[in-house]
């Protein structure tokens, strides 16, 4: 296919042109332009300029300025001077080889540069990735992942995603190392630069704890999971340089230690001769804690329970711990975030009349009340039901002076004690206390008919007893 472009004919022409001994061509000179050159691709006329200029330059040199000078020559009317001139010009002429004596030169290749690497910015990629994650996760794990991204933004700039190296992401773990454990739980810290919540955190105690290596490791991962997915959607090269969040070592600095453990038997006995303070209907505690003492189900595992979430199965009353969906479809709370999509059947301690829970939830069903325990408050800012009785609680067991190391959370861990060790020679496997607590080992076992029968289930439920201990008997102040 002949291209539009053609220098050899332009040069050609061009030459012509000059030797026909015109002394005005301009116009003749653009046409040939428009004719030969108008497609023509800029790094290549480009070559062929500097090739031309590079052979002839002091010709070409000499021909402009003979032409200038008569064109002057003619504007002041000076006839002598044309003639001179234009004789020189025509000598100057007769030095241009002809089309076909030299070859024509060659055009140097232009290297194709190299295409400049693109990315979202930080703050593009990690609000695409959240949107993506809704639907498909709790509401847990995508505040987790708006935290870390937030955290990232406060201490580092907005950068396109490839434009951050491995020396960034060591700087971002080194400034989040020395954050209080507390950070974030006041409005303030948005406003503070890092030293002013450094040193706020040292006056009130100059060893004061940091974040752990848990939640460091928590936060990297979901930072390391929004590169991962704009490579995934290609937004970003799939390259080593862009690999700047795996294998770094992480070790905190002043990481709390304390170690939550269960209960002990005289512990439970403090707690049920001590008063519980106003707030929370005693009700509400007393079944609360005893859903905690005989399932070691989490807190706000009990706290978001639903009429339906206590069903018959197979002829067994069991929670049904289940993904909760707004009227839209949408997931507002997921225990697949951790491993907590489970069936659990109720202990004979929990169908008791006197605890009355089945009979709540049963009026609750009547009533058209969509939570069992409808008198907790939701905490908008954690979107949580569980905040208000953490709190109460925590003052309850202060009241009744419980080291520190014991938390509501210890419910959970004496039930998984309580049935590992199998004091009246129970047989039954681990994976069994696994689907009941919802650990992740029980894996794909967690949902009944996936991991062994509810009547098995239930036969492990039962064999929970306490020495002493009856939330019952709880009294309010």
């Amino acid at each position: 296919m002949t291209e539009k472009w053609n220098i050899s004919n332009y040069f050609s022409e061009l030459t012509r042109i000059i030797r026909e001994n015109k002394t005005s061509y301009r116009d003749e000179i653009i046409e040939l332009r428009s004719k030969y050159l108008v497609d023509a691709p800029a790094p290549i006329v480009a070559g062929f300029v500097s090739q031309v200029s590079e052979r002839h330059q002091n010709t070409l040199n000499k021909i402009n300025e003979l032409a200038s000078e008569l064109e002057q020559a003619k504007k002041e009317g000076n006839p002598e001077k044309e003639v001179t001139l234009l004789g020189m010009l025509r000598d100057a002429i007769q030095r241009i080889p002809t089309p076909g004596s030299v070859p024509m030169p060659v055009m140097a290749v232009q290297p194709t540069p190299e295409p400049q690497e693109k990315s979202e910015l930080f703050s593009k990629a990690s609000t695409q990735y959240i949107e993506i994650k809704r639907g498909s996760v709790g509401v847990e794990e995508i505040q987790q992942i708006q935290t870390a991204s937030k955290l990232f933004l406060r201490f580092m700039r907005d950068k396109q995603l490839h434009e951050y190296t491995r020396k960034d992401a060591r700087n971002f773990i080194e400034l989040i190392r020395n954050l209080p454990v507390r950070y974030g739980k006041s409005p303030g810290d948005r406003q503070k630069t890092l030293s002013q919540i450094i040193e706020e955190a040292k006056k009130q105690d100059n060893e004061y704890a940091t974040l752990s290596t848990k939640t460091i490791n928590r936060h990297i991962r979901n930072l390391a999971n929004i590169w991962k997915y704009s490579i995934s959607s290609d937004d970003l090269e799939d390259k080593k340089d862009n690999d700047i969040w795996t294998n770094h070592i992480i070790t905190p600095v002043r990481e709390e230690l304390t170690d939550r453990r269960p209960f002990t038997d005289n512990e439970l006995k403090i707690l049920e001769n001590t008063p519980w303070q106003p707030r929370v209907h005693i009700n509400t505690v007393r079944q609360i804690l005893a859903v905690a003492s005989y399932t070691g189900m989490r807190l706000e595992e009990i706290c978001r329970l639903r009429p339906c979430d206590i069903e018959k199965i197979d002829g067994v009353w069991c929670f049904n711990i289940q993904t909760h969906k707004d009227e839209k479809g949408r997931i507002i709370w997921d225990p697949k975030t951790e491993a907590g999509a489970r069936i659990i059947p109720l202990h004979p301690f929990l169908k008791s009349p006197d605890l009355g829970l089945i009979e709540r939830a049963e009026n609750c069903r009547k009533s058209g009340k969509d939570m069992i325990f409808f008198d907790l408050s939701y905490d908008k800012s954690r979107k949580k039901y569980g905040v208000q009785f953490s709190k109460r609680f925590s003052d309850f067991k202060t009241l009744a002076g419980l080291p520190a190391e014991t938390v509501f959370h210890s419910f959970r861990h004496m039930v998984r004690t309580k049935l590992g060790h199998r004091t009246g020679g129970e047989k039954y496997p681990t994976e069994w206390i696994d689907q009941i607590l919802g650990h992740e080992s029980a894996g794909q076992g967690s949902r009944y008919n996936q991991g062994t029968t509810v009547q098995n289930l239930y036969s492990v439920v039962k064999t929970l007893k306490y020495r002493d201990w009856n939330p019952m008997k709880i009294m309010r102040k």
